[in-house]
């Protein structure tokens, strides 16, 4: 028992924390043993890249953005570098629906200006922003009430309302903006504006060719030729048989001196020195009720959305234009029941084989819970109404895969921040207990990895305290 680390959860985290605690293991008299535990038949949680007829369909993210350097350490460390797939230039080419048609997301300054996605009032709201005095209560805030603040009410309802629903399928006026946005709360912060911030974040680094902009954040999307689940394949062949699928978590019980107890749906509980919550927050929860009242209701607190996954398959004949950029987004009150979609085989070509088009929408969200329980014959129907209204696709799509995702992304609604609080003081009452993954400071890839070493490291030092 003193030497092993049971893990909660064989997605990208709980995979990413394995292989970091085994590069550590040496540094304990005798090693580690590694228990990775995943109720499902397969690894990975919502990363799954499922191939049919030709087609490359991913279930959850279909990539991560390069501008991470612990993700791509990672990939070289794994020996799948070669495999990297960086997203095709035009992927930067980006659209809203708004008005009954698309248009198309300005890169620039003078672009914006020139653009119709907003009102000229709404752009000449935006200009004012370098003038807008700083908010300086320390309170949370919520990602609209911010944006609306500094730019307006339209470009929040427009611009800002879409991006949410494309990455967190979240509502802006619940998430919290310190959570969900760290990085746009700092600028403010630290420089008294987003204007501000960008200049002296330039003015640093040069005219930085990865800054990001209004079409999109910055960096590269970047997935392998195989799809996303390469890289859990990668981890899944390095934890071996650390790795135990169809191991359902019941219960995680506190032995004190004695370490924990993590008992299992079937078979003989495990004990352990460290235990990793690398699973949803609220399973989590589920687990930890017996353990602490108080850590259950922090972790139970953070609630989810959850979105279908809609992938069609296009003859490209049967569209009048190839589809050319990274997708379309539409902002709620628009029209459009989905979030928007995906422009797939634009984005990585080889995900659709020649002559035919792949496009993957989004339908559901925070705005639209329901929508999940849809049967598939209505998901049909709704994409298939939207994406004519949007794109004037009128023909059957000769391809169809649906894929759902209950309670699939975490919402960093507002009160995030003080739940991470009670979740970390919580934890501390509880040495070797810790927790990690996408409900907590981060839904990306890339926050998941980032976070691997860290925990890994506390685990290490658990087993080590136990022993020593």
């Amino acid at each position: 028992m003193p030497h092993t680390v049971a893990i909660v959860g064989g997605g990208v985290a709980g995979l990413a924390v394995a292989y970091e605690i085994r590069e550590r293991s040496a540094r304990v008299p005798g090693g580690i043993e590694i228990v990775c535990l995943e109720a499902e038949d397969r690894p990975g949680g919502n990363i799954r890249s499922d191939r049919f007829d030709g087609f490359t369909c991913e279930w959850g993210p279909n990539g991560f953005l390069d501008n991470v350097p612990a993700t791509l350490a990672l990939i070289r460390r794994l020996g799948i570098e070669d495999r990297l797939l960086p997203s095709d230039p035009s992927a930067a080419i980006r659209f809203i629906y708004r008005g009954g048609r698309l248009r198309r997301l300005p890169s620039g300054a003078v672009s914006f200006l020139a653009s119709d996605i907003l009102s000229v009032p709404g752009r000449l709201r935006v200009l004012l922003e370098p003038f807008v005095p700083a908010r300086r209560d320390p309170s949370e805030e919520s990602v609209f009430d911010f944006v609306a603040r500094r730019i307006g009410d339209e470009a929040a309802r427009v611009l800002v309302d879409a991006m949410v629903s494309g990455i967190y399928a979240g509502d802006v006026k619940a998430l919290s903006l310190q959570a969900t946005f760290p990085k746009m709360w700092r600028m403010e912060v630290d420089h008294g504006g987003l204007v501000r911030a960008m200049l002296a974040r330039r003015k640093e680094k040069g005219a930085a060719a990865k800054a990001g902009g209004p079409a999109g954040p910055g960096g590269t999307l970047t997935s392998f030729r195989g799809g996303l689940e390469e890289l859990i394949e990668a981890l899944a062949r390095a934890a071996g048989p650390t790795l135990r699928l169809g191991s359902r978590v019941v219960r995680v019980a506190d032995m004190g001196a004695g370490g924990f107890r993590v008992f299992l749906s079937t078979g003989e509980p495990i004990d352990a020195a460290a235990v990793v919550l690398a699973c949803p927050s609220w399973f989590a929860a589920e687990i930890a009720s017996g353990l602490d009242a108080e850590l259950h209701a922090a972790l139970a607190g953070i609630p989810s959305a959850s979105v279908a996954v809609v992938h069609f398959g296009f003859d490209e004949k049967d569209l009048a234009r190839r589809p050319h950029g990274f997708g379309f987004l539409a902002p709620r009150g628009e029209g459009p029941r989905i979030l928007g979609t995906l422009w797939s085989s634009s984005i990585f070509p080889g995900r659709a084989p020649a002559g035919k088009v792949l496009l993957t929408s989004m339908v559901g969200g925070a705005h639209d819970p329901e929508a999940v329980t849809l049967g598939d014959a209505r998901l049909i129907e709704i994409v298939r109404h939207d994406l004519d209204d949007a794109m004037g696709i009128g023909a059957a799509p000769r391809f169809v895969r649906i894929f759902r995702q209950p309670r699939g992304i975490p919402q960093y609604t507002l009160g995030h921040t003080a739940r991470l609080e009670t979740i970390a003081r919580r934890l501390l009452e509880h040495p070797g207990l810790l927790a990690c993954g996408n409900s907590y400071r981060g839904i990306s890839v890339n926050a998941c990895v980032e976070e691997a070493p860290r925990i890994a490291d506390a685990a290490v030092e658990a087993v080590s305290g136990r022993i020593g």
